[in-house]
């Protein structure tokens, strides 16, 4: 009969002679370890009962299983802060490769009528198995809403979000227009369901009659039923900056700050440097996360057939981050109407917004973008830093800097301590019922 130490051993293993980049490292352990080149410390992680058991900088010697890294790159698994499951893999059935926002907004809305209970899970299954392969270990869905009563699409989120935990921890908020919350009756009932099923209140925030009053009501709302708040604001390339200005100055007033993010922002990237700097400002006194959405902004921003676009309504995402704001990288839509080509993958959305925006050093410089930065805006448990007794949900790089691993991301993915097949499900599969 084997024995519960030998069984605890059994169990332990050492990741050796990984590179981790200095992000995620709290500064006594980034002290402690040496660095390797400019941006990453060389440790030895000790794992042990689905945890991280040790770092070290010092070489394991204690007889202990290894898996050597070769100084491949060693991260926290990615949190997608900014997600459509619920439109995700219609884009097939839709046949769109629009360039246009308001084009895109009509076809979905037209496929709408299709989302039945077994479409849904079908694709909304389909899109979390491709996560949780990819190594994401957290994600924040918005469902569109757009009457008071929760749809379909909300009750079939919720049985998912209960099937995956423990393993994939989904938050789920709506995507309201903002007029509807000029009815009052509505905008409570919303609430009150969100509120019931551990939801977030979102709404779209675009240049409408009333728009400072209806989200005054939607900040009302917040409060009183201890709501946190995600925006889809200023999505367009008018330099129009009229609704983050009203979210920053609600969310001091009602002093929401930490539990706000605004996603896309597009307007940032046209507005005087002055404006732009300001608000980006006014974001990190409020603790306003800025959730950027780059192959959204690149595929549906100044889009016209025929014409090559000009303006791609990337956020000023260099700037966020001088300033002190939260800047997180998150999906958004995926094979969808706005979004053709995507694949809830984190780190090809990492190493593609590098090029785009030009996000020098990535691996290094901006992997806190898909790992602590969206940890910390969804508030979870753990912010994705390395450190002891933290979870072994690792992603381990073949690459060792960001030249290799944004040119071949080769992965290995540890949950719980135990590596998972990190092969995403067959596109195939949706074609047997017609997605």
């Amino acid at each position: 009969m084997v024995g519960k130490a030998a069984q605890a051993k059994a169990r332990s293993f050492w990741i050796a002679r990984a590179r981790i980049p200095e992000a995620l490292l709290e500064t006594p352990l980034r002290r402690a370890i040496p660095a390797t080149e400019q941006g990453y410390r060389r440790a030895h992680l000790l794992i042990a009962d689905g945890r991280i058991a040790a770092i070290s900088g010092d070489p394991p010697s204690d007889g202990l299983p290894i898996v050597d890294m070769a100084d491949g790159i060693v991260t926290s698994c990615w949190v997608d802060a900014h997600t459509h499951l619920d439109k995700s893999h219609t884009g097939p059935r839709i046949g769109l490769y629009s360039h246009s926002l308001a084009v895109s907004v009509a076809a979905s809305g037209q496929d709408r009528a299709r989302w039945t209970e077994e479409d849904l899970r079908r694709r909304m299954s389909f899109s979390l198995r491709t996560a949780w392969a990819h190594g994401t270990r957290a994600m924040r869905s918005h469902i569109d809403w757009v009457a008071a009563d929760a749809p379909c699409a909300w009750h079939v989120a919720k049985e998912l979000r209960a099937e995956w935990a423990g393993r994939l921890e989904l938050q789920l908020a709506s995507i309201c227009p903002l007029p509807l919350f000029g009815q009052p009756a509505a905008g409570d009932a919303i609430a009150r369901i969100l509120a019931q099923g551990g939801g977030v209140l979102g709404a779209s925030v675009h240049p409408v009659p009333h728009q400072r009053a209806l989200l005054e009501a939607v900040f009302e709302l917040a409060v009183r039923h201890g709501l946190d708040l995600d925006f889809h604001v200023d999505e367009h390339l008018q330099p129009d900056v009229g609704g983050m200005r009203a979210i920053v100055e609600l969310t001091e007033r009602h002093r929401w700050q930490g539990r706000v993010a605004c996603g896309h922002c597009c307007a940032l990237s046209v507005a005087p440097p002055r404006i732009s700097d300001s608000v980006l400002q006014q974001f990190a006194a409020a603790g306003i996360a800025l959730i950027c959405l780059p192959y959204a902004n690149l595929q549906l921003q100044d889009g016209m057939a025929g014409r090559t676009p000009r303006l791609r309504g990337i956020a000023p995402i260099l700037e966020a981050a001088s300033a002190g704001v939260n800047v997180c990288l998150a999906s958004d839509n995926v094979r969808d109407a706005f979004v053709p080509f995507a694949d809830f993958d984190p780190l090809q959305l990492l190493a593609n917004t590098s090029l785009a925006a030009h996000l020098n050093d990535p691996m290094a410089r901006w992997i806190g973008s898909v790992t602590v930065g969206p940890a910390t805006a969804m508030q979870l448990r753990w912010d994705g830093r390395l450190r002891c007794e933290a979870p072994a949900d690792l992603v381990l790089l073949e690459g060792r800097n960001s030249f290799e691993v944004c040119s071949r991301p080769r992965r290995r993915v540890l949950r719980g301590g135990q590596f998972i097949d990190a092969s995403p499900p067959d596109f195939r599969e949706l074609d047997a019922r017609g997605t």
